[in-house]
């Protein structure tokens, strides 16, 4: 409870097998009566289209100014992003999911100031994508815990723990894990710490995003919702729970500048979902968390064999003793580091140390069929136009 209100706040990696497992499991428990989700306001007409026939993750939502059609941002979901489950789990049990970030609107009239007056800020807790297109300048927007002046906060709990990054060590304790109690507790204490420690990483855009959620947070509470469920990034979750004064937060949103914005879904890919495409808030092997949310019992034999499969489509001479080596050198390494289970890194020198006889060419064919995946989602009959498509018409 937060101030008397029945809030519970769960912070979340945008995209996780775990945090979506975690998220998933928790709202069927809580049976909130009302779900406030980390998302663009301006997207709530486009929600039921998450369970109509021909919807098939990895989509986008597409925000745009359809006077300006080159200030766009994109929110990609996979079918394991907490937000995608957090959606069907709305639709299909019947509970009112709203959009609670920082309007658009406001957002663009912001970027729009800023690069006219040459004060552009990065958003720190950003989920969306700027446009990467032809007409677009490529300008990514760095999630919180992805990167941080060059740096990932969470590196510095890696490095206590013994992990090689923060990557790896949220991996290991969050995305490897998925559906244990309290770990949305042990998140925002985590996340607390860092933010008091690193108080540098917190834009100035980014508290204006926090006072809206704040804001809207009240209001729900005033309609005498009893089970409020707060999907959002991690990083956030300590503004949330701190609640400051009414005030302080009117007196943060006042006078806010507005831009008319429109919305869509669009095909994504799990190529776009990676970081090496620009993308902030992206994952290093969005192959390999889908494999994780589809086989969460798996114990790398289905993994490794379809490595092995992927091989010998090429030629190379991969036998089953390969891939029951491969799997009991992933499963020692992992031990030996103190691991429950190998994580990606061990299955990887494992492959390379049995299947590449210690050569990691291989790996670059792996990687790219089945770490990342060619995977292209697609949006069903019905959905509103895109502006490309709008102005071909006009």
């Amino acid at each position: 409870n937060i101030e008397g209100m029945a809030i519970h706040l769960l912070g979340i990696r945008h995209h996780g097998p775990g945090s979506c497992r975690s998220v998933e499991r928790y709202l069927r428990e809580l049976e909130p009566d009302l779900i406030l989700l980390e998302g663009p306001v301006e997207a709530a007409e486009l929600v039921p289209y998450v369970a109509a026939s021909g919807m098939e993750p990895p989509a986008a939502l597409l925000a745009y100014r359809p006077d300006r059609p080159r200030q766009a941002v994109y929110y990609p979901f996979a079918e394991f992003s907490p937000e995608w489950q957090t959606l069907r789990y709305g639709i299909e049990a019947g509970v009112e999911v709203r959009f609670f970030d920082l309007p658009l609107a406001h957002r663009m009239a912001l970027e729009q100031a800023d690069e006219e007056t040459g004060t552009a800020e990065p958003e720190t807790g950003d989920e969306a994508e700027p446009d990467t297109g032809d007409e677009a300048e490529l300008k990514a927007e760095p999630e919180t815990n992805e990167s941080i002046s060059g740096g990932d906060p969470f590196d510095a709990l890696a490095e206590i723990a013994g992990y090689a990054d923060g990557e790896s060590w949220w991996e290991a304790m969050v995305e490897r894990q998925g559906g244990e109690a309290g770990i949305f507790e042990a998140v925002r204490e985590a996340v607390t710490a860092l933010r008091e420690a690193l108080p540098h990483t917190t834009s100035e855009r980014d508290r204006l995003r926090e006072a809206w959620m704040r804001r809207t947070l009240r209001a729900a509470q005033k309609e005498g919702f009893e089970r409020i469920a707060v999907v959002c990034g991690a990083w956030h979750v300590p503004a949330l729970a701190e609640m400051p004064t009414v005030k302080e937060d009117n007196e943060l949103l006042k006078g806010l500048p507005k831009v008319k914005v429109e919305c869509t879904w669009i095909p994504w890919t799990y190529d776009r979902l990676t970081r090496r495409s620009g993308y902030g808030a992206g994952v290093q092997a969005p192959g390999w968390y889908d494999h994780l949310w589809r086989r969460p019992d798996d114990d790398g034999s289905y993994w490794v064999g379809r490595a092995a499969g992927l091989l010998r489509e090429q030629g190379m001479e991969i036998s089953v003793a390969h891939v029951i080596e491969t799997v009991r050198l992933a499963q020692t390494a992992a031990a030996l580091r103190g691991q429950a289970a190998p994580s990606l890194a061990e299955f990887d020198e494992a492959m390379t140390a049995v299947m590449g006889f210690g050569e990691d060419l291989l790996l670059q064919i792996i990687r790219e069929e089945l770490t990342v995946s060619n995977r292209l989602g697609s949006v069903p009959d019905g959905v509103p136009e895109g502006p490309r498509l709008v102005d071909v018409e006009k």
